[in-house]
């Protein structure tokens, strides 16, 4: 990439995250078994321990990236009304996210001084027992949360990084 300094931190950012979620939930698509019932325990114990791969790379990257970076950088899944309290937006972060909803297959912006990336995460298969329809019911796994209404190939929110300028 012609990217270079935190343009590039950013990008590498979501690049990470999100190719830390590809490879959690690859562990849902896979069959553990040649017995159907033990690739559900398999999904079922993951899912219950919160291996699931929004919960996973949210919490490794909502430390490790601030921590890394003396606190001028972040990155996080900004969805219109998170679960995880981490999730939500600035407001750059909230405008990136409206334009990946409204089709762009990236974003890049600067205010401040800070400089962010974004691109869309896209709801597949595995996300819907928890996410998908009908919205407002309980999440089978989980049920402090309901069900968001999602459907498989919807862009559903952005992986979204942040590094603000050096002091």
């Amino acid at each position: 990439s012609s990217r270079e300094g935190d343009a590039e931190l950013v990008y590498l950012l979501v690049k990470l995250e999100l190719n830390t979620r590809a490879v959690i939930a690859g562990h849902y698509n896979r069959g553990q078994s040649s017995f159907p019932g033990v690739s559900f325990i398999y999904k079922r114990w993951l899912a219950k321990n919160t291996i699931l791969p929004a919960a996973v790379a949210d919490r490794i990257y909502s430390r490790v990236v601030p921590d890394a970076t003396g606190g001028r950088a972040w990155v996080k899944m900004v969805v219109p009304e998170p679960r995880n309290p981490h999730n939500q937006g600035d407001i750059v972060a909230l405008e990136m996210l409206e334009e990946i909803r409204k089709g762009a297959k990236t974003s890049e912006k600067s205010s401040g001084g800070a400089v962010y990336y974004a691109e869309p995460i896209v709801a597949n298969e595995t996300c819907l027992p928890c996410h998908g329809s009908p919205r407002g019911e309980p999440d089978p796994l989980f049920s402090q949360y309901k069900k968001d209404g999602w459907s498989a190939g919807e862009v559903v929110g952005a992986v979204v990084a942040r590094v603000a300028p050096k002091r």
